[in-house]
């Protein structure tokens, strides 16, 4: 779904200001959006503030809008009385990731008077300590503490657990696309950024070539991926290496003595969303998750709806011969 794009201006804070880790400001959580899908909001993550750089994404509309948490986890935080940034909830996941809701309502409904309290704020048996499960209902959008003089919105940040803030709107655009017994295209790609993260290849400092590069033997077509632990990968098929790669620059060529020196890991697998896979003997169309796990997708309609359309024409069949180089996971849609 698209948001439109505005230009909103919020002296809102509740964090000391720091400089903000932008290289890592990519990374995507696998949340559920936190409010009602049709509101707007834009990437503002980093934008100047008063005295400090932008933490979160803010996510703009009408008080009393509800509030949903965006993932299975524990109530570590709630302000009650109101403090200077207004009510605030703070939930942790199971990876010690937290999620800030600030500026939730204080007021009465259809008012503007601040004298709401915590019962028009947070949702009945929100508290301290509290469990709460993905997409339950936690409270209400409002204005509250130094947003009172700006549009009522949520003001929602994602920290790592050192307390790192990282841009919650790619994690926000991506929970609003299709996601289906939690397969989700863009999700699976970001956690398969290379092949030594797909495969886990575990980290050694034993290696004749260098990690992440592209080798071949000169003259040889034969394209090798070098893993983290010393060992060459085979592509085994153009179509997984272009499944990857969109050209064959940067690699580099060996003398035919200097490839033997290096030992054979296994075959890598498809990068995780970007096709889909048949077997030669199996009628079944698989997506691809990451770590090489095949999962059914079990209708056209659950197809349809991850891959558009046209979703038949992105499935690559797959000699039965490369199977074994993949594991099965639980199937998608019903």
């Amino acid at each position: 779904m698209k948001k439109n794009i505005i230009f909103f201006l919020l002296i809102s804070i509740v964090f000391s200001p720091q400089k903000i880790a932008f290289a890592e400001e990519n990374e995507v959580r696998n949340i559920h959006y936190p409010t009602d899908k049709t509101l707007t909001f834009y990437n503002d993550f980093g934008n100047a503030r008063y005295n400090h750089s932008h933490e979160g994404t803010d996510i703009l509309g009408p008080k009393m809008t509800p509030l949903y948490s965006a993932v299975d986890g524990r109530v570590t935080f709630i302000t009650d009385p109101e403090a200077s940034y207004g009510y605030m909830i703070t939930i942790k996941d199971s990876d010690d990731y937290t999620y800030h809701y600030i500026h939730i309502n204080n007021d009465n409904p259809g008012t503007d008077d601040g004298n709401g309290g915590t019962e028009h704020a947070y949702a009945p048996g929100i508290k301290r300590g509290a469990q709460v499960e993905k997409g339950q209902l936690i409270g209400w959008m409002g204005d509250s503490g130094n947003a009172e003089s700006v549009a009522s919105q949520l003001h929602f940040e994602i920290r790592k657990p050192n307390k790192d803030p990282i841009n919650p709107y790619f994690s926000l655009v991506t929970s609003l696309e299709p996601n289906i017994d939690d397969y989700n295209i863009s999700i699976v790609m970001s956690l398969s950024d290379n092949i030594n993260i797909d495969k886990n290849i575990p980290q050694s400092n034993a290696s004749v070539c260098e990690s992440g590069t592209r080798i071949k033997v000169e003259g040889s077509s034969a394209v090798y991926y070098c893993g983290a632990d010393g060992k060459r990968y085979v592509f085994p098929t153009d179509k997984v290496y272009f499944s990857w790669y969109s050209d064959f620059e940067d690699i580099i060529e060996l003398p035919l003595e200097d490839i033997y020196k290096i030992p054979l890991g296994g075959n890598v697998t498809y990068k995780p969303g970007i096709k889909m896979l048949k077997l030669t003997t199996d009628p079944r169309v698989y997506a691809i998750d990451t770590g090489g796990v095949l999962r059914w997708i079990k209708s056209e309609e659950a197809a349809s709806l991850l891959y558009g359309s046209d979703w038949s024409q992105r499935i690559d069949d797959m000699p039965d011969a490369f199977y074994m180089d993949y594991k099965i996971g639980e199937p998608i849609g019903s």
